[in-house]
């Protein structure tokens, strides 16, 4: 990459680093999942700024670009948890009927720990969800023959390559063996 001339876009590992990072911050300092968009422009501009300066004899481009990346993710979680501790910051109670905009009195709600979950970015999926897919995977599991039920088992916690070893089979093999017919016996569950 050239530094000389303004380049506006990224390479595809510069652009995947600068997601990388930007899904690091997700849970940490207030960030939510729907800040993610923000803070990978954050990084973005952040980078392409900076990226004039790199110098090919010191370090790689990749290199360059994680340390650029990281000192911007450590300013923007300084400069949130500094916005989180700032005294004009009113501290009140749930409990306290509070004035809104129509002139009516209203509380502040409480969220559930479920949805506090997805908003920071701990689940995916609503604890319900999650609780119905295990259901459904424990069904196909059941209904699984032993050696393949067994498979799958595995591939709960091991990769395919981990799994291929252990059997003592090429992964093509493996794939060719038992990964079809799993995908097709868990096709439904999603």
């Amino acid at each position: 990459m050239h530094t000389d001339q303004k380049n506006e876009t990224l390479t595809p590992y510069l652009t995947t680093l600068v997601e990388c990072k930007a899904r690091q911050l997700i849970g940490k300092a207030g960030y939510l999942s729907d800040d993610f968009e923000d803070i990978k422009q954050e990084l973005s501009r952040d980078l392409l700024e900076r990226l004039p300066k790199f110098d090919p004899a010191k370090a790689s481009i990749n290199t360059f670009a994680d340390r650029v990346a990281g000192h911007k993710m450590k300013s923007l979680m300084r400069d949130r948890q500094a916005a989180m501790r700032d005294w004009r910051r009113e501290a009140f109670s749930l409990n306290e009927e509070i004035e809104t905009d129509e002139g009516e009195t209203a509380r502040h709600e409480f969220i559930s720990q479920d949805e506090a979950d997805l908003n920071t970015g701990r689940y995916d999926r609503p604890e319900v969800e999650r609780a119905c897919r295990q259901m459904d995977v424990a069904a196909v599991l059941d209904g699984l023959p032993p050696e393949l039920r067994r498979v799958a088992e595995m591939l709960m916690t091991q990769s395919v390559a981990e799994v291929a070893r252990e059997l003592g089979i090429p992964r093509g093999t493996f794939r060719d063996r038992y990964l079809e017919r799993l995908r097709e016996a868990f096709g439904e569950v999603r």
